[in-house]
């Protein structure tokens, strides 16, 4: 058999398996944390869509909501993340990397049960 009539056979072998695989784009925001924000996000995608690079990403910054921090797992960090995005708005690259690191959103640091028991351990010996 040449290779056009094998590509073909697996082809239409794989027909009936399509619609599968192909789920629509509501059903993965149905499952996802902030549907709306999903939706819009899909939305935001669509219309961006012809843009490139730079220009994009200035399209889906403008056209997606901002992040609903209640429904964040930890939503002080959530706020101080949507703060540092703000106070960085309009920088890219380096600049705009300094300013995250400069502002970033502080998360808690859990203590090291290793190193505690260590620390008793040496304190008690």
């Amino acid at each position: 058999m040449n290779l056009a009539k094998q590509l073909s056979m697996l082809a239409a072998a794989a027909l009936p398996w399509l619609p599968a695989f192909a789920q629509p784009v509501a059903d993965d925001c149905a499952r996802a944390r902030d549907p709306a924000r999903c939706e819009a996000r899909q939305a935001a995608l669509k219309t961006c869509s012809e843009a490139r690079g730079r220009e994009k990403a200035a399209c889906l910054e403008a056209n997606m909501p901002p992040v609903d921090c209640n429904q964040s797992d930890n939503p002080a960090r959530c706020e101080a993340a949507q703060k540092a995005r703000e106070a960085c708005k309009g920088k890219t690259g380096s600049e705009l990397k300094k300013c995250m690191r400069d502002d970033p959103p502080r998360k808690k640091k859990k203590p090291r049960p290793l190193r505690a028991a260590a620390r008793q351990a040496a304190g008690a010996g």
